[in-house]
Formats: structure tokens, sequence, C-alpha cells
């Protein structure tokens, strides 16, 4: 009990905004279905509860000292966000079908689009400084530049095989060849080389970004 208040005690204010721009989300949902009387784009409902999950992981990982104490479990657990956490970055590729069902303003769809991309980058974002301060205190603070330069190329590559080969985090279990089939593919195919650089330097520039803004918001 005592972690789980130092945790709201913590990330109150994140979490408010979170909890902000999740119910924003809904809202212009809810006002697109009340209009056109359809559910088009509720895989975006769906992506978004994917998108969270990633930080729901890191806080659990924080407020549990088994878990933190335990370098297998820690590792283990780190795995398993590792694979989660390109749900949260993938969101903003569900620009493609922008303009898709044109039942509402273009500009309605745009704002609705980039409120779920942003709730999503922002979840990933929280997690990974959350994840990475965990990196500092139990391995080495040496650790934290190249791992999150890592973390953020792997998302890249993570969100095209998600995108373009149509995999999914739990594919690892469910269907772990053609996974791996598709990562190997993936790894000598020019565009998905070129789609990761490019995703993965636009989420390291968004990254350091935030946290720099943040840094001196708290400095003020």
């Amino acid at each position: 009990m005592k972690n789980i208040q130092y945790l709201l005690t913590q990330y109150k204010n994140v979490s408010q905004l979170l909890a902000t721009l999740i119910a924003f989300c809904f809202l212009l949902y809810g006002i697109r279905v009340a209009n056109t009387q359809t559910l088009m784009y509720g895989f975006l409902l769906w992506n978004l509860f994917l998108a969270c999950l990633p930080l729901l992981l890191s806080l659990v990982i924080m407020v549990t000292l088994p878990i933190r104490e335990h370098k297998v479990k820690l590792v283990t657990a780190l795995f398993i966000w590792l694979l989660l956490l390109p749900n949260s970055f993938y969101l903003i590729t569900d620009f493609e079908h922008i303009n898709r069902f044109p039942t509402v303003p273009f500009w309605f769809d745009l704002i609705l689009l980039s409120s779920f991309a942003l709730t999503g980058m922002y979840a990933g974002l929280l997690s990974l400084v959350q994840i990475e301060n965990i990196i500092c205190s139990h391995f080495s603070p040496k650790l934290k530049v190249p791992f999150v330069i890592t973390i953020l190329y792997l998302s890249g590559f993570g969100v095209y095989l998600g995108r373009y080969y149509r995999f999914n985090s739990w594919d690892v279990l469910q269907e772990p060849f053609a996974l791996l089939r598709g990562i190997l593919k993936g790894v000598t195919a020019t565009d998905a080389q070129n789609f990761t650089v490019g995703f993965g330097t636009f989420l390291l520039v968004l990254y350091f970004v935030t946290t720099s803004f943040h840094s001196k918001v708290n400095n003020l």
C-alpha cells in the first residue's frame, strides 16, 4: 500500500495529464460515433489500450520490490516491456487511415488521429523514462544513453513489423517461427532499414526534446 501511495504522489501530475489525454480521445471518438452512427476508427481504442500497457508494466516494476531486487525477474519483466513498447508509438502510423472514412470533415479526423497518436507517444516516453531510471539504479548510470538509443531504434523496427508485416507483441508466443522469419526478412530489407532509422531517429529527437523541456520546467 505504501508503494502505491508513493507512486500516486510521485506521478500525480503526469497521471492526470495522461488521463486527460485519454478522456479527450474518448470524447472525440464518441462525437464521431454520435455524428456518423458508425464505429469507424474503432481500432484506435484497441490500439490506445495497447499503447498504455508498457506504462502499466513499468509502473508495476517500479512498485514491486521482488521484481526490482531479483535480477532474473527484472530482466524478464524488461523483456516483456520491450515487446510491448512499440505499441505506444504505433498509433502514429494510423495516420495512413486519414480520410479513408470521409463521413466527417477532414480536420476532425486529423484532430482525432493526432490526439490518439500524442497520447500513445506520451505514454511510451513516460514509460521509457521510468525504465531508464530503473536501469540506472539497478545496473549503471553509464548505460542510460546507449539504453535509450537502442530501445528507441528497436521500437522503430517493432513498429515496422507491426504496420507492414502485421505482427503483434504476443506473436512471440503464438507465432514465434513466423515472427522470427519476419525479423530476419526485415533486417535485410532496405525499406525496413530505412523505416527503422527514420522512425527511430524521430523517436530519439522527440525523447530528448521532451526530457530536456521537462528538466528546464522543473528548474524554473
